[in-house]
């Protein structure tokens, strides 16, 4: 959805404000919810957090690509065709989004590994509070779905670790370790 993305963010860029419907997404159906509960802006925002896993991801290089990282490159990628069509939309519409962004907060995770806690207890608070229940993820579907997002999770900590204007070091248990400014 970043067409939708990127018409949010030039709407808010307009000198003339007019209030709107801002798109709500719910993880527990993997969709935006229906327009009619959008929350409706009503005037114009000072400060707008964008916020998401891969916000601020960069493409890697050819070469880069080729070498799997994990099983699910290894078997089902044999022929590149995710991951070029990932690093693809990263160096175009992707690019173009992360452009409008003027500062970026990266939350470092301390290992990969942690990814995988982290989101299996966001699965696990989904399924309390979702009425889709057969759509929450068991932990072997958890472990698939981190694999797509493996390389640009890595490849993340290296970029941003260095080009963020603030680094937010995470311990395992999700509390700030320390917190990195940058000019």
């Amino acid at each position: 959805d970043t067409n939708l993305i990127k018409k949010f963010f030039d709407f808010i860029k307009k000198k003339k404000f007019k209030r709107f419907k801002l798109p709500k997404f719910d993880k527990s159906i993997d969709d935006r919810i229906k327009i009619k509960y959008w929350p409706i802006i009503k005037k114009k925002p000072e400060i707008v957090i964008f916020e998401g896993w891969c916000v601020g991801a960069k493409p890697q290089s050819n070469s880069l690509i080729k070498k799997p990282i994990n099983i699910l490159e290894k078997y089902e990628d044999q022929n590149l065709i995710w991951r070029k069509h990932v690093n693809d939309r990263l160096k175009k519409e992707y690019k173009k989004l992360f452009a409008a962004i003027d500062y970026f907060i990266f939350m470092k995770t301390p290992n990969f590994e942690a990814v995988f806690k982290w989101r299996l207890l966001q699965e696990k608070k989904l399924i309390k509070k979702s009425q889709f229940k057969k759509k929450i993820m068991s932990y072997n579907e958890i472990k698939r779905f981190i694999m797509f997002y493996e390389r640009i999770t890595l490849q993340m900590v290296k970029d941003l670790s260095r080009s963020a204007s603030i680094v937010m070091l995470l311990k395992k248990n999700h509390k700030i370790k320390k917190i990195l400014f940058r000019k």
